[in-house]
């Protein structure tokens, strides 16, 4: 066997050893990525009939922010409680009607005031966060 002969056998030999099992691992990522694209499509799918809405705004592997669900407010704290229109004017909750009464307080004074916890608006956020 001549020098080429030996130089062409070892560069075979060195293909089939390093360059082989390198495509083979990328064609089973790229196999497994489509599994992935197709779990998710079926995923969607069954979200949208679920009448939820997807975003892919997140990269895949990073994990997602924790999504705090505040309970529907049916009646204002003002109203439940029956202030009168003078507190009505210098309370934080009548100022942001869309967050609940009690989370406006804590955020404006800084902790939870003390008639919270035996209100019935706090008890049912309470009762959703715990059953959640």
């Amino acid at each position: 066997m001549n020098d080429l002969q030996a130089t062409l056998a070892l560069v075979a030999l060195f293909a089939l050893r390093c360059i082989a099992p390198l495509a083979i691992t990328l064609v089973i990522g790229y196999l497994l990525n489509r599994l992935v694209e197709r779990w998710q499509a079926e995923d969607e799918a069954a979200l949208a009939t679920a009448g939820v809405s997807v975003s892919h705004d997140q990269d895949v592997g990073v994990a997602a922010e924790p999504i705090i669900r505040l309970p529907v407010i049916t009646v204002p704290c003002w109203i439940l409680r029956n202030c009168n229109p003078v507190e009505q004017a210098d309370c934080p909750a009548r100022k942001q009607p869309g967050l609940p009464c009690w989370l406006v307080r804590m955020m404006s004074d800084g902790c939870l005031p003390h008639d919270c916890p035996d209100c019935p608006i706090y008890r049912e956020a309470m009762a959703t966060v715990v059953t959640s």
